[in-house]
């Protein structure tokens, strides 16, 4: 069965401006904390052009240099069988591709990121659960679903493209994985990687076909709601100790494709589960910002880290009364904003 897409999905649909990159081109290196940027979840296809493009205007004004666009397919549920890409959840072809124009107008770097989403998941289920009837049908659904966004990435000029985000039960699949890579990369010349799960990276067999390793950051750094800037830098030692062993080993550059943490009190114990203190108060607004402080203190100019993208910048959404990952107008964007303006450093990161 091929991938289902409720709108355009020939080869640079609607985006036509530019010659795609070629895959030979030669790429500079990446210095350490080069992509400092922001995510988007372009979760609606109405009037997406209208809702995206002013919250790319408020990421340069804050002094970020990177957008990664997260962009969805969708399954039923993990046990179900088909891929599909919903017009009304996600932008069109020509829609994307003039929002990544907008980010390059506007010096920001682009990441565009596929993801797989569950429509009705069952229970606890995620997309590192997934696990269809047929795996060879799936994974012609998969390798659809890449090229459709690889093919509009390529057109308008994206900078890269992420082949998949945290989908555990694939990763065993490692030929099927080379198959969905190779094939990416004919269609699009920018650099790739793979956003794994923080507890599952070690496993991939795959990494050594990317151009940079890719990780969400989820990890618990606390016991208890209230830990301290101190408390969480010395949580995060033995989980910096081991990504950094793990990138120098691979030889490739690290991108931090999520950071983030509710404003929530306790949010430090499960940064994962958004639902568990779900109400806005000023201790959650407080831990949100220390871990925002611990995280820098301990990664800023890591020379492993080629990139860190914070989740996430939604439309409509922060302030006193929002309790999700989002820091905007919270004290965690102030955070933000003097990182953004400090000085890069100038050592190059890994191998392009």
């Amino acid at each position: 069965m091929a991938l289902t897409i409720s709108c355009c999905a020939c080869p640079g649909c609607g985006a036509g401006v530019a010659a795609p990159q070629r895959a030979d081109a030669p790429r500079p290196t990446w210095r350490s904390c080069e992509q400092r940027g922001l995510a988007i979840q372009l979760a609606s296809g109405r009037d997406a052009i209208e809702t995206y493009l002013p919250l790319l205007h408020e990421i340069a004004a804050l002094g970020a240099n990177t957008v990664l666009l997260s962009v969805s397919g969708h399954m039923e549920h993990a046990k179900s069988q088909s891929i599909f890409v919903d017009a009304r959840l996600t932008p069109t072809p020509d829609d994307l591709a003039a929002i990544v124009q907008e980010a390059r107008a506007l010096g920001l770097r682009t990441i565009v990121m596929p993801v797989v989403l569950l429509r009705r998941p069952r229970g606890s289920e995620w997309r590192g659960v997934i696990e269809p009837p047929d795996w060879k049908e799936w994974w012609r659904d998969y390798e659809d679903f890449v090229g459709h966004y690889a093919d509009v990435a390529a057109a308008a000029r994206a900078d890269a493209l992420i082949v998949g985000s945290e989908l555990v039960s694939t990763e065993q699949y490692t030929e099927r994985w080379l198959a969905v890579i190779a094939e990416t990369r004919r269609r699009f010349g920018g650099r790739l990687g793979y956003s794994a799960n923080w507890d599952h990276y070690k496993p991939i067999g795959f990494w050594d076909r990317l151009d940079f390793i890719g990780m969400t950051t989820y990890y618990t750094l606390a016991d208890e709601a209230g830990a301290s800037v101190e408390a969480i830098v010395a949580r995060w030692a033995p989980h910096k100790r081991d990504i950094t062993e793990f990138a120098r080993r691979e030889g490739k550059p690290l991108i931090f494709t999520e950071v983030g943490w509710c404003s929530q009190a306790g949010a430090a114990t499960a940064p994962w589960n958004y639902y568990k203190n779900m109400k806005a108060t000023p201790d959650g607004h407080e831990e949100q910002r220390r871990l925002y402080e611990a995280f820098l203190r301990v990664w800023d100019g890591a020379p492993e880290l080629a990139g860190v993208i914070w989740w996430e910048w939604p439309p409509g959404a922060g302030g006193a009364g929002d309790f999700g990952y989002t820091p905007k107008n919270k004290p965690a964007e102030q955070v933000l904003r003097r990182w953004f303006a400090a000085p890069r450093p100038a050592a190059p990161v890994g191998s392009p």
